[in-house]
Parts: structure tokens; sequence; C-alpha cells
């Protein structure tokens, strides 16, 4: 399974896009390799086609030809689907655990913020305690007569 890198807000984006990028690309491919492979299917099937017409007397050859080639097809197409599917679920998984692990850190750094909030609260808090008994003991200060 990929793992990327972890950047300061969640995952390496350019990793990430790379990754997906390697994905696309790998499904495009196999897309393309298909459609030929059902276009050389095709243009085989037509050969066959015209051939038989052709040659009357050939048609149990022919005939077993264009079995093979559906069935050479049929695997290709099996094939294909298969590898897409796989490359689907691997993408599908690496995509269900870059959510997971990017909610885990979601959910830490909330609390990490929650915790400096609180934390930014007693100290103010405190600082306004201080100045309050400084002003209280300036208050006292001026009671006492100094001129004295």
């Amino acid at each position: 399974m990929k793992r990327f890198s972890i950047a300061s807000e969640g995952y390496n984006i350019d990793e990430v896009n790379r990754f997906i990028d390697i994905v696309i690309k790998r499904l495009e491919k196999e897309h393309n390799d298909n459609l030929l492979s059902q276009r050389k299917i095709s243009s085989l099937e037509e050969e066959l086609k015209r051939e038989k017409e052709k040659k009357h007397g050939s048609d149990d050859r022919i005939s077993e030809a264009i079995l093979a080639a559906q069935s050479a097809s049929d695997r290709m197409r099996t094939l294909a689907r298969e590898e897409a599917k796989m490359i689907v679920e691997e993408a599908r998984n690496n995509a269900n655990s870059i959510v997971h692990e990017a909610l885990l850190t979601a959910e830490k750094t909330e609390m990490e913020a929650n915790l400096l909030r609180k934390n930014v609260t007693v100290y103010k808090d405190r600082i306004k305690n201080i100045i309050k008994a400084q002003l209280e003991l300036a208050d006292e200060l001026d009671k006492y007569d100094l001129s004295k």
C-alpha cells in the first residue's frame, strides 16, 4: 500500500496528486489497450467474415477461427476488467487510508488547539488576578499619608 509523507496540514498534496496521476495513467493505458484489442478483434472478425463469404468450403475452419478469436477476446476483456478492478480497489484502499489518517491528524490537532485555548484562558485569568492584586495594593498605599 502506498504511504505518503505528512505535511503541515495533512498529507503532501503533490505526492498524493502524483500517485493519483499514476493510477489514472495506468487506467487510461489499460483502457486504451482494451480498445486497441477490441479493434483488432473486430478487424479480425471482419476479415474472417469476408474470408468465410469467399470460401464457403472452409466454413468449419473459419468458424473455429472466429470462435478462437472470440474466446481470446473474452479472455482479454476479462483480464483487463480484473486488472482495472484491482487498480481501482488499491486506489480506493489508499484513499480510505489517507482519509482515516487525515481524520486522526485533524482530531489530534483539534485536541491540541483546545488545550492551547484552555491554557491561554488560564494564563489570562492569572494575569488579571495579578493586575487586580497590584491595583488593590496601590489602593492600600493611597490610604497611608506619606507626607508626615
